[in-house]
């Protein structure tokens, strides 16, 4: 098992996110995830879109919520990018249903 740093993790997912791979949609809602939890969600069986290396940057992420720290806090300019990145997928929110 590979040990990666908070910001390495935050880092490369943001390069897979910015990729256009299988893989991006995924790496964007950890991360958006981790930014904004009341706005965007995991679909935990989409992490398997992920290679190895990479479901263990998404696990170091989601771990680095668990300690109170938000990804942009890691890495440089991260306020910067983070709302880039939502920029990029704020189609991704979740839809709340109306209260009846």
């Amino acid at each position: 098992m590979n040990t990666f740093s908070p910001t390495q993790s935050v880092e490369t997912l943001l390069r897979v996110a910015n990729g256009y791979s299988g893989a991006s949609e995924i790496a964007a809602q950890v991360l958006l995830s981790a930014w904004n939890s009341s706005d965007f969600a995991v679909p935990v069986a989409s992490l398997s879109l992920l290679d190895g290396d990479n479901y263990q940057h998404a696990l170091n992420v989601m771990n680095l919520r668990y300690h109170g720290r938000a990804p942009q806090s890691v890495i440089a300019d991260g306020d910067k990018k983070l709302s880039a990145l939502y920029r990029e997928w704020n189609h991704l929110e979740i839809q709340r249903k109306e209260a009846a």
